[in-house]
Order: structure tokens, then C-alpha cells, then sequence
């Protein structure tokens, strides 16, 4: 963080308001930034007392300079801005609650347009919330761990997360493999496309398994996409499992030509015949009286939340949310715009989030987990709102959920593979 009000970013420094002082590193995509800042880190700045009008003469005047711009959002009073100037994307944002304009200045990141695609293909898109070995938390096993496909109608994987280590022996990875290739009807000598890997936060038991699978497998697996919201390790180096930034490294070499998104919210965007909007990240949270930080408490805040959309059906992807996101999204964010068709329920149940849960009021639900007491309190929310017993424990076993204009249909199920760790890699 710098000491003074430096306008620092290669973009034009707003005519409007008063500039926070410093600014916020949210990190790099793919780069180890454990020794320090790298080339792909991105970087915000915070201009407070600002009225939706002069937002919109910032965004003109990006426009007026050549800027070339490909998005634009709206959420509720809220107003989001995408444009590339001289190889640097930019995401610009107008916090009505906060009167703020926020100019992120992104080096790692593809142009949103250019990141995206959109087709609709032949195929039947299916959700598969994929059944992981939950037990004890030990050396062998984890009571933790998510990992969920969804098969697009272009017959590519948009893949969510990856499991811990210990959910990856050598036979429940190779089930995992094999049941890729039979959902894409993917010949042995063929390959398997992956059209993006997303990760809703760094802890291991998210991204371990993306590892395991790429070490093993890369040479059969087109990976064309990758996104995350993750923060910079300077700001939450104690929660950062080192695990998933080896991750990050494996991704980088073997898949030098990738496509990159550091995930800000408001953007939204398709994969194929799917839209995703974003509606949080962990760099919402940093604050423009102290740049140099964020204010969450624990690493599960980091998490980011999405909102798919298939078909007019939609599903709330809330990876471990916990009571910090929900308190900064009651007093900032915008609950309105949360309701959904489908959730997956935060942090494997674990966490208490009843006004999340309102808000999103889904009648349906997803736990990637084996079993929740329903005696639990942070189950209780979840269940007042679901319809016809449609709470799944992905823990029980495989299932496949085609999303149809009539809702998420159950049309196949798999049994799990694998058990207790094996031991078969560090």
C-alpha cells in the first residue's frame, strides 16, 4: 500500500470525487505470488463520493480515448463496466450504497469477451454434483471436499472445484477420470474437453483434486479455461493452502496458452449455454478508508459466489460462505437478485446462514457432504424452504440432474469409488 493519494493504474484517474488513499492488490490468477507481487497481479482503486452520473462521464471518457469496450451490467442500483486499454482489461464499478467508483486494473486476466462463448449444442446439459469419500477428518480421510461437473449441450465440462487430497487414492481419481469420459462419451484414445475449471475459493479441499487429475491425465484433457476470485497471498497468506497454489503451478505448465479470469462482481458472461453472473468476491470487502486489506475474518470469506443460469433455471454456487460474506452482502450487496431455482449449501453445512438462505429460497438443494443432523441449525434454513424432500447429500452418491425449461430432473445416478486415502502421492 502506498503512503499517499497516488493515482497509480495506466488508466485515466477519475475528474470526480476524492481518492482513497493507497490502493488494493487482489492478486494474481496463476502466478506463485508467495514471494512477493508478480505481473499478473490486479490491482483497484477506490474513488469515494461519487455520483452515478460521474460514473457514467468516467465510462465515456474510456470510450472517448479509445478504450475498447465489452461490458456492461446492472445490479439493482449498482453499475458495472468492462473496456481494454493498451492490453489492460479494466472493470470498473458504481457502488450506489457506498457512492464509490471502484477501477480495477487486471494484467493476468483475457478480455471478457474474448473469455466467454456462447452455443448451444446438441446435447442435454446435466448437473452432476459428484460423490467424493466423506469420513472423519484424518490423514486418510476428509469430512470436507467438493468437487461438481456440469456437462454443457456443446459436450464440454464446467467443472467446480476438485476435492481434498485424501478423496484422491489412485482408484477414486481413476473414477474420477472414467466417469468424465463417460458423460462426454469420450473414446479411450480420445479427449476429454474441459471448457473451464472454476474454483470458488483456495483451500485444499477444493482444489487438491484438480492436481492429482491434471498430473495424471493432462495429456488426454483439453483444458481451455480457468477462474477463480482468489485474494493475494500477502493478504491471506495463513489461509492459502499451499496445496492450491501448487495447483495454480501445474495449471500454468501445462497449460501455458490457457484462457484467464480473475472473477470481479457484476460480471456476467456465457460458457457455452450457460450464463454466470457473479455476485461477490473477496475484494468487495476492502475498505477505502485501509486498502492494504480486507476486512473477513476467515479464509471461507474468500469464497466467491456465483449465480449460474441454464434454460431460465438457476443455481447459487456459494463455496464455504460464511456469516462475514453474509453481513457484508445485508449492509453492501443486493439479497434481491439471490433468489434461485437450486443452491449449494456453504461449507458442507457447516456454517449458519439463515438470511442467505432466505434470500436465495431454493427448493432444492445440494450438500456436498454425507450427512447433516437435521437437528442441526445450520440446516434448519436450508430445509424450511425445500420442496418434495429435494435435498441431496452428494456424499450418498453420484447424480445426474438434467436442467430442463421445467426444472433440475433427476435422470441418473452412479455409486461412489474409492475410499480411504491410499497414500499414492504427496
Amino acid at each position: 500500500m502506498t503512503d499517499n493519494n497516488k493515482w497509480i493504474l495506466s488508466c485515466p484517474q477519475p475528474k470526480c470525487g476524492k481518492l482513497a488513499n493507497g490502493y488494493y492488490n487482489a492478486g494474481p490468477i496463476l502466478e506463485d505470488d508467495r514471494g512477493g507481487p508478480t505481473k499478473e497481479d490486479t490491482l483497484m482503486q477506490v474513488v469515494c463520493g461519487v455520483t452515478k452520473d460521474e460514473f457514467v462521464e468516467y465510462t465515456d471518457e474510456f470510450k472517448a480515448i479509445g478504450a475498447r469496450c465489452y461490458f456492461e451490467n446492472k445490479i439493482a442500483d449498482d453499475l458495472f463496466f468492462g473496456a481494454e486499454l493498451n492490453g489492460k482489461q479494466y472493470h470498473i464499478t458504481y457502488s450506489a450504497k457506498r457512492k464509490q467508483l471502484r477501477v480495477t486494473e487486471d494484467e493476468g486476466s483475457m478480455a471478457l469477451d474474448i473469455f466467454e462463448y456462447s452455443l448451444n449444442g446438441e446435447k442435454r446439459t446435466i448437473l452432476y454434483p459428484y460423490a467424493l469419500y466423506y469420513g472423519e477428518m484424518s490423514n486418510k480421510s476428509a469430512n470436507c471436499g467438493m468437487l461438481y461437473f456440469i456437462r454443457l449441450s456443446d459436450n464440454s465440462l464446467f467443472v467446480i472445484d476438485a476435492g481434498h487430497k485424501n478423496q484422491h487414492s489412485k482408484e477414486a481419481t481413476e473414477g474420477i477420470w472414467n466417469f468424465m469420459k463417460k458423460i462426454t462419451d469420450t473414446p479411450e484414445d480420445g479427449k476429454v474437453r474441459i471448457s473451464c475449471w472454476y474454483f470458488t475459493h483456495g483451500h485444499d479441499d477444493h482444489t487438491d483434486g484438480c492436481m492429482r487429475i491434471l498430473t495424471l491425465h493432462s495429456d488426454q484433457i483439453i483444458l481451455e479455461r480457468v477462474m477463480h476470485g482468489f485474494p493475494s497471498y500477502i493478504h491471506c497468506h495463513g489461509g492459502f493452502s499451499p496445496r492450491s497454489l501448487d495447483m495454480r503451478d501445474v495449471v500454468r505448465k501445462k497449460y501455458p496458452d490457457i484462457l484467464k479470469l480473475k472473477l470481479h462482481t457484476g460480471q456476467k458472461f456465457s460458457i457455452a449455454d450457460m450464463t454466470i453472473e457473479v455476485l461477490y468476491t473477496v475484494e468487495d470487502t476492502a475498505d477505502a478508508n485501509d486498502l492494504s486489506k480486507i476486512n473477513v475474518r476467515y479464509f471461507n470469506a474468500t469464497s466467491t459466489i456465483i449465480k449460474l443460469s441454464v434454460k431460465d433455471q438457476t443455481m447459487m454456487i456459494l463455496g464455504d460462505t460464511d456469516d462475514d460474506i453474509e453481513k457484508h452482502l445485508e449492509k453492501w450487496g443486493h439479497p434481491e437478485v439471490f433468489k434461485s431455482d437450486m443452491v449449494q449449501v456453504a461449507h458442507h453445512c457447516f456454517n449458519y446462514l439463515p438470511k442467505i438462505y432466505k434470500w436465495i429460497s431454493a427448493p432444492m438443494a445440494s450438500i456436498p457432504q454425507v450427512h447433516i443432523s437435521p437437528d442441526a441449525e445450520s440446516l434448519k434454513d436450508v430445509l424450511q424452504y425445500i420442496k418434495d424432500d429435494r435435498l441431496y447429500y452428494s456424499g450418498e452418491e453420484t447424480r445426474g440432474f438434467e436442467i430442463t425449461e421445467n426444472g433440475f430432473k433427476l435422470i441418473e445416478t452412479y455409486p461412489i469409488i474409492g475410499t480411504e486415502f491410499d497414500f499414492s502421492w504427496n
